[in-house]
């Protein structure tokens, strides 16, 4: 079964490079625009392995939806940006993003990072039985 990756973003273009890149590595993408109680719900249906989170959201931006999101799942997020590398990228990571990618990029480095962050996350998984067992 393909691990399931949920994009939350309102660029069309975007999400269209990151279906692509990510569907020809096996990967089940879906996509929403949703923020808020609906993407909970959609979190909830999708039961996603990692979460590519565009931080320029129109609504509730990127930043609120990944500590909103870090509240309900410890679900490993990637954030994807136009803003430059700076204290906005610290700030995602403070609030619970496991890695963040700034624009422009290509599919290979959007690929690397997220078999980067399921890979850590699976460690992480297995670690925790270990220490439960």
């Amino acid at each position: 079964m393909a691990e399931k990756i949920l994009v939350v973003s309102s660029d069309q273009k975007l999400v269209a490079l990151v279906q692509k890149g990510l569907g020809l590595k096996g990967y089940s993408v879906t996509a929403t625009e949703e923020t808020g109680e609906k993407l909970g719900e959609i979190l909830e249906q999708v039961q996603p392995g990692l979460i590519v989170l565009d931080a320029m959201m129109p609504r509730l931006d990127g930043l609120e939806t990944c500590l909103w999101l870090r509240q309900l799942s410890p679900v490993p997020i990637l954030m994807l940006s136009t803003w430059g590398a700076g204290k906005d990228q610290v700030r995602g990571i403070d609030l619970g993003a496991e890695s963040y990618l700034t624009e422009p990029f290509d599919a290979a480095e959007l690929v690397r990072r997220v078999e980067e962050s399921l890979l850590r996350a699976a460690k992480g998984r297995a670690e925790r039985k270990l220490t439960l067992a």
